[in-house]
């Protein structure tokens, strides 16, 4: 568990499940809950309960994001296919988009560059968002994230295509230490 001026972040855990089910809003799109066809997922509470329970290090690293008085607020991540690669993809993820221009999102960032960069010794954060995801896209740009191109019509979504940014933050460049 981590304690910052603005925020808790601690592990997810299966009692986190109701608050993650909230995450997975087909009014509100997140690239990072797409599966591996670039559908849109549902799952259930019980669902995510089962695999929030799963603790085995090759699981992906989820965290709630709770604020001073212990509230969930929502949830970041760092997954990957290997540590080895040297990269992991970074996920933030808030119920309500404002959270992005607050502190909160601030701390939660600062917590996942500070786990990839210095504990786990990565090059590399990447990220990824939808052309609906303004807040996510407005945050990583003003952390040093550089855009590396747009996926055209990648996902079909409420009767049109919608289009996927990637991004990328070296160690080097995001004011970490080396």
């Amino acid at each position: 568990m981590v304690v910052g001026q603005h925020t808790v972040i601690r592990s997810a855990e299966p009692d986190d499940a109701p608050d993650l089910l909230r995450i997975y809003d087909l009014e509100r799109p997140r690239c990072c809950l797409l599966d591996g066809r670039r559908e849109f997922i549902i799952p259930t509470c019980d669902e995510l309960r089962e695999v929030m329970a799963q603790k085995e290090m090759g699981r992906n690293l989820l965290y709630a994001v709770e604020d001073v008085r212990g509230g969930v607020r929502g949830f970041c991540s760092l997954r990957g296919v290997n540590i080895e690669a040297s990269f992991m993809e970074t996920v933030l993820m808030f119920h309500d988009d404002a959270d992005f221009d607050t502190p909160l999102a601030d701390e939660a960032f600062a917590f996942l560059t500070q786990y990839a960069f210095v504990r786990l010794k990565l090059n590399k954060l990447l990220a990824y968002t939808l052309d609906t995801e303004e807040a996510l896209r407005r945050f990583l740009v003003a952390h040093s994230f550089q855009s590396h191109g747009v996926q055209r019509e990648i996902v079909f979504w409420r009767g049109r295509w919608h289009n996927s940014e990637a991004f990328s933050l070296f160690r080097t460049g995001s004011g970490s230490p080396t």
